[in-house]
């Protein structure tokens, strides 16, 4: 029987290549061109439990008994909350992929809101190597059903929690002189006119380093480890972020169920 540290991040963006109008070799002058079904976007990726993995389609996919959660606004698709036992039992504070059926309610998701949605809420696993696999939580079709009021004069709240994402677009220039997907800490990414240069020193010097090792100094450093098919099942990535999450990971890692949500 595995040993399944569901640690909770992240996926890789897909790149979508479509042509206005395509020439056919060979046909016959006056035949109508082939018609092609516009491309609207690219798949997004879910969070898993913890955050620390994505994926765009994890399987295994069963039905959960809940119709309504509240929760903590991470992210306009994201929500972390306290207690949902959904899947295997005995989580607190998971993130939840919040997939509404009218994309408008996500304009409400500011971050620290609560929020109470309905939907139908799956769970879903995804193997990751012999020793564990990641778990999702995911809200299908979702309603907003309320949301607590906001002072207009308070300042943005900031984040309370983090989640690494896997070839954020705003790396792109990165990842293409390393030659490497890059999966980062989203908090990194939020703040990448103030990060940039520390990240691209890091992530040109990954360390080889296990989900048991912490990295030392200051928690706020960024620092960088191979991480072959963690992140993502299908990127041989070098993942990224502060001192303090590397620590998180390593106390997650021992201990599946800790409760305590990664730092920002």
């Amino acid at each position: 029987m595995k040993s399944i540290p569901v640690l909770g991040a992240l996926l890789p963006t897909l790149f979508l290549c479509c042509a206005h109008a395509l020439a056919q070799v060979g046909a016959p002058a006056g035949a109508p061109m082939a018609s092609f079904a516009p491309v609207t976007g690219v798949p997004i990726p879910v969070q898993s439990a913890s955050g620390r993995f994505s994926s765009l389609n994890p399987p295994n996919r069963l039905t959960c008994s809940y119709q309504k959660v509240t929760g903590r606004v991470v992210s306009p698709r994201l929500i972390l909350v306290k207690e949902m036992n959904c899947g295997r039992p005995g989580h607190d504070n998971v993130l939840v992929n919040v997939q509404f059926s009218n994309p408008a309610d996500a304009v409400q998701m500011v971050t620290g809101r609560r929020v109470t949605i309905t939907a139908k809420f799956k769970s879903a696993q995804e193997d990751r190597d012999p020793l564990f696999f990641a778990e999702y939580l995911i809200a299908e079709q979702a309603k907003l059903v309320t949301a607590e009021p906001l002072d207009p004069s308070a300042p943005s709240a900031q984040a309370f929690t983090s989640y690494m994402m896997c070839q954020p677009p705003e790396l792109d220039a990165l990842a293409t002189q390393l030659g490497s997907e890059l999966c980062v800490q989203n908090t990194i990414v939020a703040d990448i006119a103030k990060t940039g240069s520390a990240l691209a020193v890091a992530a040109r010097a990954p360390a080889q380093l296990s989900p048991e090792d912490a990295i030392s100094g200051d928690p706020n450093a960024i620092s960088c480890r191979l991480d072959p098919k963690r992140s993502d099942a299908h990127l041989p990535a070098v993942a990224c972020a502060r001192g303090s999450y590397w620590a998180w990971y390593k106390t997650k890692w021992a201990d599946p169920l800790s409760p305590i949500p990664a730092p920002p």
